[in-house]
């Protein structure tokens, strides 16, 4: 298994009158992980654009 970094970023942010700590992570990739990693979410996002882009000239069909 590959060792993964990541990058953090810090922020203190008030609520409700309390200071609240917020922290992200986010993955350091290589730019051919970030590559593979963009195809995949394009893929999933074409996937979900079709479904719904289906549904709707169906029920436009209809009408």
């Amino acid at each position: 298994m590959t060792n993964i970094r990541y990058k953090k970023e810090t922020e203190i942010v008030t609520f409700q009158g309390k200071e609240i700590t917020l922290e992200n992570l986010s993955p350091i990739f290589t730019p051919e992980q970030e590559a593979a990693k963009r195809r995949e979410l394009e893929q999933q996002l074409y996937e979900v654009f079709r479904k719904y882009a289906d549904k709707r000239r169906s029920e436009e069909a209809r009408t």
